[in-house]
């Protein structure tokens, strides 16, 4: 079983997973096309992660405009609603303890300013 440092890091990589992904499906100026080469830029390692690799893959295969990135962020949002139900806490007890720095960094491989709050 997981302790509940491990359940709380899961987490935090799903949200800063859907964060990312959003951030990229957000992007007018990158087409689904070159979805893959911007999550090779991804510190989160989303670039080498087969499961989303395949995603992509498929989804533009079959001429999906999102490149299947609705499929995934549903998945990753699902994933961090029930990891914040496990621990039995609000989700924004996760998203207030991330540090802008880190969100501006994850926005930027994805080609976007994230501001920070004043």
């Amino acid at each position: 079983m997981l302790s509940e440092k491990e359940i709380r890091e899961r987490a935090e990589y799903c949200y800063l997973v859907f964060l990312q992904l959003s951030w990229l499906l957000s992007n007018d100026f990158i087409e689904a096309s070159r979805y893959l080469e911007y999550l090779k830029k991804s510190s989160l390692g989303l670039g080498d992660d087969a499961f989303i690799i395949e995603t992509i893959q498929e989804s533009l295969l079959t001429g999906r405009d999102d490149g299947g990135l609705t499929s995934l962020l549903n998945m990753y949002e699902g994933f961090f609603t029930a990891f914040c139900e496990v621990l039995e806490i609000d989700s924004d007890d996760i998203k207030n303890g991330l540090f802008p720095d880190d969100l501006e960094k994850l926005a930027s491989e994805m080609g976007l300013r994230k501001k920070s709050p004043s």
